[in-house]
Formats: C-alpha cells, sequence, structure tokens
C-alpha cells in the first residue's frame, strides 16, 4: 500500500486508469494521505465500526477510496467493494449479506464518459437494507443529491478536526494512581471542583457583604465585587 501510494502521488487527473478517469487530482504526501487514513478510521469508529466489521464502498478510483482502505486496514474492519453501474440487486444482497453498518459512496461519477448518479441509486437500494445506519457521501460532482437526514452525511464533514471546548479548571480533576491495586468502580474518582473555597468565595450572596465589611463602610468593594467563579 505504501509503494502503491507513493508512486501515485503527483498523478494528475487524466492520468488515473490510463486516461479514462475524469474526476478531481490530488496530490498529497505519504504522510499526508496516512493522517487522513487515521482521521476517517477515528470517523468510521465514531459511527459504531468497530474491528471486524464491514464497512461497504462504492466510489470511483479516487483519493477518498485509498484513504478509506487505510481506514479500515487501522481499525481492523472489512471493506466491502461494491460496483458502480446497474447491479442495484447485486449491491442490496451484498450490503444484507455483509451487514454493513456504515456505507460510503459517491455523490454522482463520470467513468468511461458516463455520468453515475451513484447516491440516488444507493437511496433505492438502501430502501431493501435495514441494517445500513450511516451513509457518508463523498462529493465527485458538483450536482444535487438526494438526502435523508440524520442518516447521510458528507464526508469532507466528517473528515473535518473536532475539538473539545476548554475546560473551566486547570489541571487534572482527578488523580489515579497507576499503581493502584483497586480495580473497577473502585478506580472512578469524581472530584467536584466546587467543592473547595477559592479567593473570591463566601458564604454571603453575590453583593452581600459581611457585617465587618458593613462596619468598615466599604462599599466600593461590594460595588465592585466580581460573582464567584463558577457561576
Amino acid at each position: 500500500m505504501s509503494n502503491a501510494t507513493d508512486q501515485s502521488g503527483g498523478m494528475s487527473g487524466d492520468q488515473h486508469g490510463g486516461g479514462r478517469w475524469s474526476g478531481p487530482a490530488d496530490v498529497l504526501t505519504h504522510g499526508q494521505l496516512l493522517r487522513m487514513g487515521e482521521k476517517a478510521g477515528t470517523a468510521l469508529r465514531r459511527h459504531g465500526v468497530a474491528e471486524g466489521d464491514a464497512v461497504a464502498v462504492q466510489l470511483p478510483m479516487c483519493l477518498e477510496s485509498v484513504v478509506v482502505t487505510l481506514a479500515c486496514l487501522a481499525i481492523g474492519a472489512q471493506r466491502i467493494t461494491l460496483p458502480i453501474g446497474d447491479h442495484q440487486r447485486f449491491v442490496r444482497d451484498r450490503l444484507n449479506s455483509c451487514r454493513a453498518r456504515v456505507v460510503v459512496c459517491a455523490d454522482a461519477c463520470e467513468i468511461d464518459g458516463r455520468v453515475h448518479a451513484v447516491k440516488s441509486a444507493m437511496n433505492r437500494v438502501l430502501e431493501d437494507c435495514p441494517d445500513v445506519r450511516t451513509v457518508m457521501v463523498v462529493r465527485q460532482l458538483a450536482r444535487p443529491v438526494p438526502w435523508e437526514p440524520g442518516r447521510d452525511r458528507w464526508w469532507h464533514e466528517e473528515l473535518r478536526p473536532r475539538t473539545l471546548p476548554p475546560r473551566p479548571y486547570p489541571g487534572r480533576m482527578s488523580e489515579l494512581n497507576p499503581e493502584d491495586p483497586r480495580q473497577g468502580a473502585e478506580r472512578l474518582v469524581f472530584d467536584d471542583p466546587l467543592a473547595g473555597r477559592s479567593s473570591d468565595d463566601s458564604d454571603h450572596g453575590w453583593g452581600e457583604g459581611s457585617p465587618e465589611d458593613a462596619a468598615d463602610g466599604n462599599l466600593a468593594r461590594l460595588i465592585n465585587e466580581r460573582p464567584p467563579h463558577h457561576i
């Protein structure tokens, strides 16, 4: 696989498949391709694909097809390649026999001068394939495609980096000793960051001063007092 991806790097669109491929051309380094495979593997796992599961792929000869293969290899899934064209009965039977829950297909593609509405044909097939829960659509041709909300997702959006919001409190919420012999639920520690006091905590409500403050006439402090950090 490494040799194949190295040798194919830098191909133009008219060099794929001996001049028969008319899709977009992509140029990636080997490292970039491997990173895309890792992202795709993460996306597949996010949709419930585990080791040994089948991932149905209906793509032309394109970069995403290689990326899906790398992703399946990375997570131990089985790639099931589906033919493009007038093979709807075969595709339906293959999907039901392998029990794939995730399908990766093109929106449409052009092969040998003929445009194939891949996603439209896949929608008709999936009417008889109850196991499929997710369809990742790879954009190949700029044209409308039928869409099933909740099931269909754009491939490029699924591979987009996902970042978690910043944590409200620095440091580790829980401290676990890896050498601790305790197992199971006893090793789960749920620290409450609000249990401890901070410099601006008090037993009084926000804007309410203590008797000492009132005695000192410290009105400026009460006016400028900031709310507690956990509000």
